[in-house]
């Protein structure tokens, strides 16, 4: 299966980029599902984001303080997605609680903020393919009706092709390679301009 490109847009008054040649033309109020085996394109995409002074959640698989230390995340909250009960750890089979943590951080935030949630095949593993589909719809809507913004990465390895078409159908779907080159090219740009 090859991949998908993300559909060009025509800016209406109601859709609003977060910033003139933010990669791939990243909008407000969509969920993106970011297809790579690793989810380093993503990471990179909302620090990006994150520098635009929007605020950030993180939903992880991985250990917090190593995400942290990793990427550099001092502004952004993790949660970790554990069956070890703790502050800001969350439980991968309670995804009707995730959905409502998820919800109020966009609604703390004025509904705005960028969410990565990197763990969409743990939370498969823990609840089923259909069961997490429904959640994604869910949060899905939540999005498309504030202003923030989902990252979603998954490798499509890890899913059969009808899971990734059903995943594909309703989000806004960002090839990883070509986002990579975006933000390699934002960032060299970004060295330029203070030389």
């Amino acid at each position: 299966m090859g991949w998908v490109h993300a559909q060009d847009h025509a800016w209406g008054s109601d859709d609003e980029s977060v910033r003139t040649g933010l990669p791939m033309d990243i909008e407000k109020g969509v969920c993106y599902l970011v297809k790579e085996k690793k989810p380093d394109v993503s990471y990179r995409l909302f620090e990006v984001l994150l520098e635009q002074k929007l605020p950030g959640l993180v939903v992880t698989r991985q250990y917090p303080e190593r995400v942290r230390r990793e990427r550099g995340l001092t502004d952004a909250r993790i949660i970790w997605l554990s069956h070890t009960p703790g502050e800001d750890f969350h439980n991968p089979t309670a995804i009707g609680t995730l959905a409502k943590v998820l919800q109020k951080f966009i609604e703390d935030h004025s509904g705005e903020g960028v969410i990565l949630l990197d763990g969409l095949e743990f939370l498969i593993i823990n609840n089923g393919f259909l069961q997490t589909l429904m959640f994604v719809e869910h949060v899905n809507e939540f999005i498309m009706q504030h202003h923030g913004i989902l990252l979603l990465p998954v490798s499509p390895e890890t899913l059969e092709e009808k899971e990734l078409a059903l995943l594909e159908r309703n989000l806004k779907v960002l090839e990883s390679p070509a986002l990579k080159t975006d933000l390699e090219t934002r960032e060299v740009s970004k060295l330029l301009d203070t030389h």
